[in-house]
């Protein structure tokens, strides 16, 4: 078996971006402004920390970067972060797939509010593009294997999705834009507190009149008329405060999502409609013990609703339905001020009812049980170990312990060593297992991943530089049916930052892999060895101005080969009174034509302009 290693090729490709982020870069000296870090994260351990802290590659999304990009979608706003690549088969609402360190969909975990939400059906994918920013408050991103932490699908790592949090003083904030192709969207958000009551509402609506999906010099048959989207979603809570520490509430959200799609094997009349509805409740305890112990229990509920129109010859309609029922008990013990531990249990029923709309139904569940454990050391010194153990019981599959080992040393105020390894696993989803081209012998896909990195703390700057190796056996692929069929590796170096100059706050990425299949060398389908970003924001007086560039190297899909393309983005507010600001974004804003699948269009440039009013 030969691995190709990271060639010169792959560093040279991303220069052109880091050129002309090299201004920003280069007189730090001149810094004349602290930049503004996120403060705290749970996901990397399930403990809170500073970000500083954490031993694994973990970035924060705020609030107000949110609000900065003023992108409507989660999609559109994780495709700048390290590691992550997108794929889309058309433009916004359209079937979404992602990469988090070349690790495929089903195999990166992705919360709301704790709530894992990955289909069970035979695509085994997550309905992100149905998730609007509107309704989210914050996002943690962790890199690399944490199935120890979180357990099955979490090989490639983990996206944490909070959604809108009460706050202490009442704010209100409405609002509208229009733009390209008839787009539009709309949003309100109620959040305030009175006495021990805390409370968050939100609401919006997006649509568009879309393009057309199929790129029809590739696929001459499909359909060119354009494929729409509407968006209808909700989220809300309200938690009562009983005492110090004592907090008891409920969370919900609500999307629904309608839209058109194009296949690869249409005919020119053909047309098809589709609606996804995801539903997640969640009743949680946050409860302080003793002054040392405390604890949290959630109930929570997850269902992912598809049915799909396919109007060719013969009209057939399918509907899949995924429920997640989950019981999640965590602790969180100081045993000393250098020493912390968690140890917790719960318990997932995961469920699917499926009609292939030609007489094909079926209806498949599973129990999960899990129990897992956490320590957490740093001293005065400067060392800090983080351990993490658990195991998992998956009903008709196989069991799997994981484990996790990492290792800190502060060298001084400026720099920190960190080092990890660790095991995990991906049990196939019930589609997979039991589905029309279901494998029940499936086994479960292995993984041990590999971290070296080194994190920089200035006064104004936060670096993260890492080297991975992650592997994976058993890989489960469809051919004729799935089956596990190979191994999968990627190594590679991963950097990611924040930092201010001038006045303006800066967060650039680089991530340079190699994700291959380790049994022939070539590499994984739709993965790019290249991917990097800059974005700055600046604010001036009434003015508000964000930019930023990313850039995807080759792929290959299908034994076709998908051409490099950097993305331009622009975006801009102006504060006109205390209440009332005029927004504006601008979308590849160099009309670049590209593709994430073979076959299908992106969207060209694309134009908004709106108001928001906030009291």
């Amino acid at each position: 078996m030969k691995i190709k290693p990271l060639d010169v090729a792959s560093i040279r490709s991303c220069l052109p971006l880091l050129f002309i982020a090299s201004p920003l870069l280069a007189p730090l000296s001149s810094v004349n402004a602290a930049v503004q870090l996120p403060e705290v994260l749970v996901t990397s351990s399930r403990i809170e920390q500073r970000q500083t802290e954490t031993l694994l590659h973990s970035t924060v999304i705020t609030a107000e970067m949110i609000k900065h990009s003023q992108q409507p979608d989660l999609p559109s706003l994780l495709r700048a972060e390290a590691g992550i690549q997108i794929t889309q088969a058309g433009g916004i609402g359209s079937a979404t797939g992602f990469f988090m360190r070349g690790a495929a969909t089903r195999q990166t975990l992705v919360l709301v509010d704790g709530v894992p939400i990955m289909k069970q059906d035979a695509t085994g994918t997550v309905s992100i593009e149905h998730l609007m920013l509107a309704e989210i408050d914050r996002i943690e991103i962790v890199r690399g294997n944490v199935s120890s932490i979180y357990g099955s699908g979490a090989v490639g790592g983990v996206i944490q999705i909070f959604t809108r949090r009460p706050s202490q003083k009442p704010t209100t904030s409405v609002s509208a834009e229009f733009g390209s192709r008839m787009s539009y969207s709309s949003a309100v958000s109620i959040r305030g507190a009175s006495e021990d009551v805390r409370y968050a509402l939100s609401a919006s609506a997006l649509g568009t009149d879309g393009i057309s999906a199929i790129n029809n010099r590739q696929l001459s048959t499909g359909n060119p008329d354009p494929d729409g989207y509407t968006n209808l979603s909700a989220s809300g809570s309200i938690a009562k405060v009983w005492s110090v520490d004592q907090e008891i509430g409920i969370r919900f959200t609500q999307s629904q999502g309608r839209f058109s799609f194009d296949s690869r094997f249409d005919r020119p009349t053909d047309a098809h409609t589709g609606k996804t509805n995801i539903s997640l409740v969640s009743l949680f305890s946050d409860n302080r013990i003793s002054e040392k112990w405390r604890s949290s229990l959630n109930f929570s509920e997850a269902i992912d609703r598809n049915s799909n129109r396919y109007q060719t010859a013969f009209p057939v309609s399918d509907r899949y339905k995924t429920q997640t029922q989950l019981a999640d008990w965590l602790n969180r013990i100081d045993l000393s001020d250098e020493l912390r531990a968690t140890a917790g249990l719960s318990y997932q029923r995961q469920s699917l009812v499926a009609d292939d709309g030609y007489g094909g139904l079926s209806d498949f569940s599973r129990n999960v049980w899990s129990a897992q454990a956490g320590l957490e050391y740093a001293d005065k010194d400067g060392h800090s170990v983080q351990l993490n153990g658990r195991h998992d019981d998956t009903q008709g599959n196989a069991s799997a312990s994981t484990g996790l080992f990492g290792y800190g040393y502060r060298v001084n105020e400026k720099i920190k060593l960190i080092a990890s390894t660790s095991t995990g696993f991906s049990a196939p989803p019930l589609g997979y297992l039991y589905g029309q081209y279901g494998n029940p012998s499936l086994r479960p896909e292995y993984s041990r991943s590999t971290d070296l990195g080194a994190q920089i703390s200035l006064s104004a700057l936060e670096l993260r530089l890492t080297w991975f190796d992650a592997r994976i056996r058993d890989q489960i692929e469809y051919s004729n049916g799935f089956k596990n069929i190979r191994s999968a590796r990627n190594d590679g170096i991963e950097m990611s930052g924040q930092f201010s100059l001038s006045d303006w706050s800066i967060r650039p990425s680089l991530t340079i892999q190699n994700p291959i299949d380790a049994d022939t060398g070539q590499r994984l389908a739709r993965r790019a060895r290249e991917l990097a970003s800059v974005s700055a924001v600046r604010s001036f007086g009434p003015w508000t101005v964000n930019v930023s560039v990313s850039y995807s190297g080759t792929r290959f899909d299908g034994g076709n080969q998908l051409g490099a393309y950097t993305l331009a983005g622009l975006s801009g507010s102006y504060k006109v009174s205390n209440e009332w600001s005029l927004i504006s974004r601008v979308d590849n804003v160099f009309d670049e034509r590209y593709q994430s699948v073979y076959g299908y269009n992106q969207l060209p440039r694309t134009i908004f302009v709106g108001l928001r009013w906030q009291q």
